[in-house]
C-alpha cells in the first residue's frame, strides 16, 4: 500500500527586521543600565563609564515579524565626540535618556539632538526616556519631560532600570513603531 504524503503544517519563519538605535544622553543618566537590565535582566549599581561605544542587541517577537534592536550605546563624555560622530550614520532611531533626578540632563538632550542632526540624523522615530523614576527625590517632574518631549513631537517613557519597570513597555512600543516603517 502505498501512503500518501500528510500536509504538514508548516509555519514559515518569521522575517527578522533590523534597526539601528542610538542611545544619547549625558554621561551617568543610565544608557548602559537599561539596556543592561533589559537585554541580560542584570543590573549594577556601580557606575562604570562607557568608553567611546559600547554595542548590544535584543530580538523582539511581534505577531508578524520579529525585530532586532542594535543599540548603539554612545558615550555621554564629550572627549568621546570624534568617535561617536563616525556612528550616527544609518541611524533608524533614536533613544534620548534623561536621569529624572538631574535636572541638567533634561537640559542636556538639546545638546544630544543638536549634535545628531548635525551629522545628519533626523526625522526618525525618537523617544525620551526618563530614567530612575524609582528614586524618590526628583528633579524633573514627569510632567516637564512629557512636555519637552512632546513639544519636539517625540513621544517619553518612564522607567527604572535598577527595578526593571517600565522597559518591555518601551522597547515593545519601539519594536512596533519601526516595524511599521
Amino acid at each position: 500500500m502505498i501512503q500518501k504524503p500528510s500536509k504538514l503544517n508548516v509555519s514559515q519563519p518569521k522575517e527578522v527586521k533590523r534597526f539601528k538605535v542610538l542611545v544619547l544622553g549625558d554621561g551617568g543618566v543610565g544608557k548602559s543600565s537599561l539596556l543592561d537590565r533589559f537585554i541580560n535582566n542584570t543590573f549594577d549599581a556601580k557606575y562604570r563609564a562607557t568608553i567611546a561605544i559600547d554595542y548590544k542587541n535584543k530580538t523582539i517577537d511581534l505577531p508578524k515579524e520579529s525585530v532586532q534592536l542594535n543599540f548603539w550605546d554612545f558615550s555621554g563624555h564629550p572627549e568621546f565626540y570624534e568617535v561617536r560622530n563616525e556612528f550616527y550614520k544609518d541611524a533608524n532611531a533614536i533613544l534620548l535618556v534623561l536621569d529624572v533626578t538631574l535636572r541638567r540632563s533634561l537640559d542636556g538632550l538639546d545638546m544630544w539632538l543638536r549634535e545628531a542632526h548635525e551629522m545628519g540624523v533626523q526625522g526618525i522615530p525618537t523617544v525620551v526616556v526618563g530614567n530612575k523614576k524609582d528614586m524618590s527625590v526628583r528633579a524633573v517632574s514627569e510632567n516637564d519631560a512629557y512636555n519637552w518631549a512632546k513639544t519636539r513631537q517625540f513621544d517619553y517613557f518612564e522607567v527604572s532600570a535598577s527595578q526593571g519597570t517600565g522597559l518591555d513597555e518601551l522597547f515593545k512600543f519601539l519594536a512596533e513603531k519601526l516595524a511599521k516603517q
